[in-house]
Order: structure tokens, then sequence, then C-alpha cells
């Protein structure tokens, strides 16, 4: 299995940990017999896509990365009903991930052989 660049693991180790919080925060409320509302299964979601898409690309599967910038993607969507300032960091971090995950040293994407 090829090893990712120290680029991508560090990425991917943001990612799981987004997840891993995104996942505390959205179940929160079941865990607190609170009423789950529409925004906690969002956050959820959101949360383990995030997570899948961390673990994954540090085992170099393509689609993952492929997740990652969308999961940004979204992200830069829904700050458009927010801040200016949240709006412009959301595009700046999506443009940072896909020049880092999609740039040539980011090569063991290469190989579609490690998926799931």
């Amino acid at each position: 299995m090829n090893r990712p660049p120290i680029p991508v693991i560090i990425i991917s180790v943001v990612f799981i940990l987004v997840g891993v919080g995104s996942l505390f925060a959205g179940v929160s409320p079941i865990i607190r017999n609170q009423e789950v509302r529409l925004d906690s299964v969002i956050v959820t979601v959101s949360g383990l896509t995030a997570l899948l898409s961390g673990v994954f690309m540090l085992r170099c599967a393509n689609w993952a990365r492929w997740l990652c910038v969308a999961w940004m993607a979204f992200h830069v969507v829904v700050s458009i009903l927010h801040t200016t300032l949240e709006l412009a960091i959301h595009l700046v971090v999506l443009f940072v991930l896909t020049i880092v995950l999609f740039r040539t040293s980011a090569a063991c994407f290469r190989k579609e052989s490690h998926s799931l």
C-alpha cells in the first residue's frame, strides 16, 4: 500500500477529528433525550462524511479525495447563508484542499486498487 504524502496525512487527520467532533455534536440530542431536529441529522451525516473521507484518504482511495472536496464545497454553499468572513474562509480552505489533494505529489491516489 502506498503511503500518502505528509500534507494528505495532515488533511486526513483533520477530517477525522472534524468528523468525530461532528458525530458527537449530531448525536448529543439523542443521548440527552432531546428532540432530534433536522440540523442534528445534517451534522451527523456531515460528520460521517468527513470521517469516511479522512480514513480512506489515509488509504489512498481516489474517491475519498473527491468526497473531501465535495464535502468542503457543500460547506461553501451553506456558508453563503452566513457571514462574508465564513464564506471567505470556506473558499480558501476549499482552494487549498483542492490544490493539495490533486497536485502531482498526491500520487498515491493514482491507483484504484485501494478502495473498500
